[in-house]
């Protein structure tokens, strides 16, 4: 079972050439990468409850407990109590006494396997709202050049892919928009994962890797993993005797599921900062490049490996930040000679005044102008090619 599981977590991360790339590095480390680690992880969890018992408790006569007492302390809840070492054989555990100790109730484990796989449902989230939106739109563009740049109608669909370029020209800002409110949405969903970890773990998940790190390196007396995910906890059972008193016991039980527990929430902690911090900059790139004309010039310079000159450093800075990130995204796709010959046509006798002249709002778009018109035309066009 866990075999079938991981087979179908690797089409996650598996590269699809035969899909063109619509996306940053930075967003696929969301949707492939950190989706792919919660279900893995997720599986991990599933896997050890079914290898062996997720909690085994102990009466205080030191032999296995009942069946129907190992299911009520899994259902319910375990705790440990503000103890040191020296008080117990255990942190956590000993002579509970009222008025000095406090309670720290674990009533988490249970639904560890499904905050998993609700935390990768929420990575994947960004992606399939960027995905409905952008509609396909860049392979329908490409016409398959970004698998095979040596195709025998390359110049056919390098007119085609000028033309549509052109007749949308100034039509993209929507299409950029809502990506950079998806690449919002990826840094919103990553810091609230880790807010929602901190409640989940009752105000313990903000500084757990602050404290581990601290642990190992000062060596000091709270042990992190034992705090947040202690493997030995107590249980409160309580049911009636023969005679009709009362009885409570406070069974001692272990919990192997929280050794992984430890490790798995531990890597998350250390991911979810690295990749909110590469996210954060991400944005902020995005920011600086939709700011300055001149970086955008070096982009575009990047993606042809060539020197703009002096019109076409013009014709660059006079294009819609739409419109940009629409060629941006094509060059990522495309080889260096194939994009550069597309971009320079698509720029190629540019109105100096295209700012004000071919803009208009897209309730008042005619139909000829109309870049998914346009769009339909290219696939039926690539159609009758085949």
């Amino acid at each position: 079972m866990v075999f079938h599981i991981f087979s179908a977590l690797v089409g996650l991360v598996k590269v699809r050439l035969d899909h063109a790339n619509i996306d940053s590095h930075v967003f696929r480390l969301h949707y492939r990468w950190t989706t792919s680690l919660c279900f893995i992880s997720c599986a991990l969890v599933v896997a050890v409850e079914y290898i062996g018992d997720p909690i085994q408790c102990m009466t205080n006569t030191d032999a296995p407990a009942e069946k129907a007492i190992n299911t009520y302390c899994w259902i319910s809840s375990t705790f440990t109590i503000n103890s040191t070492e020296k008080e117990g054989a255990i942190p956590g555990l000993g002579q509970e006494q009222e008025g000095y100790h406090e309670r720290t109730y674990h009533s988490y484990y249970q639904w560890v396997p499904f905050i998993l796989f609700f935390q990768g449902c929420l990575f994947y989230l960004p992606h399939l709202i960027w995905k409905a939106n952008e509609g396909k739109t860049v392979n329908t563009i490409l016409q398959g050049l970004h698998e095979n740049s040596l195709d025998k109608d390359i110049d056919k669909k390098k007119e085609n892919i000028i033309k549509y370029l052109k007749e949308s020209q100034g039509r993209n800002n929507k299409y950029s928009l809502v990506y950079f409110i998806c690449e919002i949405l990826n840094l919103v969903n990553v810091l609230g994962q880790i807010v929602l970890m901190d409640a989940f773990f009752n105000n313990n998940f903000l500084r757990y890797g602050f404290k581990v790190v601290q642990y190992a390196v000062e060596q000091s007396d709270e042990d992190p993993f034992q705090t947040v995910f202690p493997k030995v906890t107590k249980c409160t059972f309580r049911r009636y005797g023969p005679s009709g008193t009362l009885n409570v016991q406070q069974p001692i039980c272990i919990l192997p599921q929280n050794i992984l527990n430890q490790k798995v929430f531990i890597i998350l902690w250390f991911w979810f900062v690295i990749l909110s911090t590469i996210t954060c900059m991400q944005l902020v790139w995005r920011l600086i490049v939709s700011a300055s004309p001149i970086i955008r010039v070096r982009i575009m310079e990047r993606r042809g490996k060539i020197d703009a000159n002096s019109k076409l450093e013009k014709a660059i800075q006079r294009l819609h930040l739409g419109d940009f990130y629409l060629l941006d995204i094509l060059g990522h796709n495309l080889d260096a000679l194939t994009f550069w010959d597309i971009f320079v046509g698509a720029t190629k006798d540019m109105d100096p005044n295209v700012d004000n002249v071919n803009y208009k709002p897209v309730g008042m778009i005619d139909e000829e102008d109309d870049p998914i018109v346009m769009k339909r035309r290219m696939e039926l066009i690539d159609g009758a090619s085949v």
